[in-house]
């Protein structure tokens, strides 16, 4: 149990998993507004109009959950771990009005971008009270029902999306989140009662501008990059320099600040630093990569949305047994360094045998590799989490759990913008000869358009998709190697069997 040091009693096992429960549904909430609204964008588009707008929805989304993750850690060592997941809370759903009122796409994209700063701060929320309220040797159990619950709203989102379009009204997407958002509210602030020690209390407000504006470069550079705007314009160029710039100058302040928003220390101890590197490299290789594999279906193969989300929820629903095994035995044991060591092996075959792909595979090839490829991020996710987070000093949990959902969100958006112009650029070259008006950006955004073309062009442009996916998959081969080779040098840490409640004696609001 808990020590509660407000009441001078322990946190029952009965309040931990409703605080438990309470975290659940935060981010599920946070999770499943993501995957349900991306059903719903065709929809959502032609009712408000501009859809070359749409990209921006999800750019919005983005820029406000990278930007906004590791201040939400910092500020919750500060300030306390209730104060900063009742915040995100109220963000998230003051936001969902916004976005289910909106009556122009521009109006849409403001509330959504509100809405990722409401949802970076769940999830980061979520997986920092996890490691308060549970001890690193009992924690991957729990970290495994982080990832299964997110692995549920992957799912069933879409098809909630399509009911709510079916039945009522896109709006009712975003307007569900009142109801439940009001009950994970009540929950924790009825449960999360614990306290963290006092202590002197230093924002470090320009490390926060520095780092919102670094973020908001990249992400605007990679947005327009290829796609608005050449990658050559002096506008994208200037957003990338400029990005590093930002990182280079917050590295620098970070040294100085007395209260940094990720204290460099950090990265001395490789455990931190190692997987770290992980989670960049899932983020890019992983989640990055498996972000083309509709195009690839539904383009390449001919096969429909449903068919193709029907093939993709294989490795979703693979992730499941894959967590939960991780978690039983990080538990049993108490070791994580060989799941650590195994399951990217396991990543890395699936990447290898997606590579084997092209226009003239069968669909049913993909279903092992995309098993395996599931099974084994559901396994490494959660373990990589847990032995983080027992690798920190106590007084840092927050900042530096926070740094795992940040980078792994970070490599997720570099993957997804070096990825696109990988496939912008073979499809180019594939078609440079050709004298076409066809326009590659539509044919991303649009494959159903392709079925429409002539016979021969349909074909050319099928197979360079396919091939552009190809090198996506071939490119992504050496960055999970190189991550591969670096679990070889992680130390294996005994796991604490005491939470960080117990480990401060002291107490959180």
């Amino acid at each position: 149990m808990s020590t509660d040091a407000a009441t001078g009693t322990e946190l029952t096992r009965r309040q931990t998993h409703l605080v438990f429960g309470g975290m659940l549904l935060a981010t599920f909430l946070a999770s499943l507004d993501g995957t349900a609204v991306s059903t719903a964008l065709p929809t959502i588009a032609g009712d408000l109009g501009g859809i070359d707008q749409l990209p921006w929805v999800l750019t919005a989304f983005l820029l406000g959950s990278v930007a906004a993750t590791p201040l939400y850690g910092k500020l919750s060592d500060l300030y306390g771990r209730r104060a900063l997941t009742q915040a995100a809370l109220g963000v998230f759903v003051a936001s969902s009005v916004l976005a289910a009122a909106s009556q122009t796409m521009w109006h849409l994209i403001v509330s959504r971008g509100l809405q990722g700063v409401g949802a970076g701060g769940l999830m980061a929320m979520g997986f920092i009270v996890i490691g308060d309220i549970f001890s690193p040797r009992e924690r991957g159990r729990y970290m495994a029902y982080y990832t299964m619950n997110f692995t549920f709203s992957a799912i069933v989102g879409p098809v909630i999306g399509g009911v709510f379009l079916d039945l009522a009204s896109w709006r009712w997407i975003f307007l569900i989140n009142i109801p439940l958002g009001i009950i994970a509210a009540v929950a924790i602030q009825r449960n999360l009662t614990f306290r963290l020690p006092p202590r002197e209390h230093h924002l470090d407000l320009v490390g926060a501008i520095v780092l919102v504006g670094a973020v908001t470069c990249l992400i605007l550079g990679l947005a327009l990059g290829g796609d608005a705007l050449a990658w050559s314009s002096g506008t994208v160029l200037g957003l990338l320099i400029a990005a590093v710039a930002g990182a280079i100058a917050f590295v620098r302040w970070e040294f100085r600040s007395p209260e940094p928003i990720l204290p460099m220390r950090l990265f001395r101890g490789p455990t931190f630093r190692i997987l770290i590197l992980g989670n960049v490299v899932y983020g890019m290789a992983g989640m990055g990569a498996m972000a083309f594999f509709p195009l690839f279906f539904q383009v390449s193969l001919g096969m429909s949305p449903t068919k193709a989300g029907l093939f993709l929820a294989v490795m979703s629903v693979a992730v499941l047994p894959g967590a939960w095994l991780a978690g039983k035995i990080t538990t049993g044991t108490g070791r994580y360094r060989r799941i650590v060591q195994i399951a990217p092996t396991l990543s890395l075959g699936s990447m290898i045998a997606f590579t084997f792909l092209d226009g003239g595979s069968s669909p049913v090839m993909a279903i092992p590799s995309l098993a395996l490829f599931g099974f084994s991020m559901g396994a490494a996710f959660p373990t990589m989490t847990t032995a983080i987070q027992n690798s920190l000093p106590l007084p840092d949990l927050g900042a530096g759990t926070a740094a795992v959902n940040f980078f792994r969100t970070l490599g997720q958006t570099v993957g997804v913008g070096a990825f696109g112009a990988l496939l912008t650029g073979a499809i180019n070259r594939e078609i440079a000869d050709l004298d076409s008006s066809v326009d590659t950006s539509e044919l991303l955004s649009t494959p159903e358009d392709i079925q429409g073309l002539e016979p021969s062009l349909r074909v050319l442009v099928e197979n360079a998709v396919a091939l552009g996916t190809n090198t996506i998959f071939i490119t992504s081969v050496p960055i999970l190697a190189v991550f591969v080779a670096a679990t070889w040098f992680l130390p294996e840490l005994e796991l604490r069997t005491t939470t960080a409640l117990e480990g401060s004696g002291g107490a959180d609001g």
